[in-house]
């Protein structure tokens, strides 16, 4: 829109300036006109939403092209009606139509476009040149097209390595997402975890940031594959999955560490924030079956960071919290004190 109105106010003012010094002409006027017309029309086009970006953007190319056609028409074979017409700054804006059509679509079918638009100036060109080579335009018209074609040919280069490099950063970003989540789940997986709970760490170390880590374990997963089959298993992590994300912040990560294991880290919390969310998880898994008629319920051990600790002491503190909410009768969350956990190693039921 702001190119809309500085290209109107350009072509009102070279038009005011034209009839001052009398150099105006009735193409001049017409072709003024035009422009007076078209962009204000475009204009609200855009300001009302009418058509799509994409076919403004274009009728605005073609209309410049157009322009152009017809002033090198009038300034090559009508004298008498484009004699005030000067095709030398006309033509240096010829490339400029180029450069804009190679920011409209992919680079195809901005080369389509570009060599339609030269193939119709070099139409219009030929005949002029065939009798009028050493004529004042003839040397400049020749090279106004050969500009053309070189110019075409590096956007097109350019484009076509910007749209490798494109493909080349998403198959990136692909392996990227691949290699950190849960094929199952689509959860970030145990290598994104423990390089979350890293930089937790390094935010805990430096300004005192204390965050939590839930261990989420399935009751009994096993008598759920071996009485259903692995198929019904998966559809019940996904179902898992899916009721615990919906009940954390947004701040919080989930992610699946192994089997039917998961994290939760949730940041700027201690125990007494972390604990009551464990406690909350288990009850709504057991409030209602997560698959069909597919009832489970669920141990969390709860582990809030503590100077000193590693990414293995923590783990392994929330470890054996859920493993002695297994022994409470599972179903339920624990936390424990480092003194606990060393006593906890040899008293791990599944």
């Amino acid at each position: 829109m702001v190119i809309l109105v500085l290209s109107w106010t350009g072509t009102v003012i070279a038009w005011t300036l034209m009839e001052q010094r009398g150099d105006s002409s009735a193409a001049l006027r017409s072709v003024f006109w035009a422009n007076i017309v078209f962009h204000p029309s475009m204009f609200l086009i855009i300001r009302k939403r009418l058509l799509p970006q994409r076919t403004v953007d274009l009728a605005c190319l073609l209309f410049g092209a157009g322009i152009c056609a017809v002033c090198m028409i009038l300034g090559l074979y009508f004298p008498a009606y484009g004699a005030n017409i000067d095709l030398k700054p006309l033509y240096l804006w010829i490339p400029v139509i180029y450069v804009f059509a190679f920011t409209l679509t992919s680079h195809k079918t901005s080369l389509v476009l570009s060599l339609v638009m030269l193939a119709v100036f070099t139409t219009i060109c030929l005949p002029y040149l065939s009798h009028h080579a050493t004529q004042p335009y003839g040397n400049f018209t020749i090279q106004m097209l050969v500009v053309s074609a070189v110019l075409i040919a590096a956007l097109y280069f350019l484009s076509s390595y910007q749209q490798r490099l494109q493909v080349a950063q998403l198959t990136v970003d692909e392996l990227a997402h691949l290699a950190n989540t849960d094929e199952l789940t689509h959860l970030p997986n145990r290598r994104l975890l423990a390089e979350r709970i890293e930089s937790e760490l390094v935010r805990f170390a430096r300004y005192g940031r204390a965050f939590t880590v839930i261990l989420l374990d399935i009751d009994h997963f096993k008598l759920v594959n071996d009485r259903f089959g692995h198929d019904v298993g998966d559809q019940v992590l996904v179902a898992l999955a899916e009721r615990v994300r919906t009940s954390l912040r947004d701040v919080d990560l989930l992610g699946r560490w192994g089997g039917e294991e998961f994290i939760i880290i949730l940041p700027e919390a201690g125990l007494q924030e972390g604990l009551p969310i464990a406690q909350a998880l288990c009850a709504s898994v057991a409030a209602r079956p997560l698959f069909g008629d597919h009832a489970i319920t669920i141990s969390c051990g709860v582990a809030e960071v503590r100077p000193g600790d590693t990414a293995d002491s923590l783990f392994h503190r929330a470890d054996a919290a859920m493993y002695v909410a297994k022994r409470k009768g599972r179903n339920r969350a624990e936390c424990m004190a480092p003194a606990d956990a060393a006593a906890s190693d040899a008293l791990n039921p599944t």
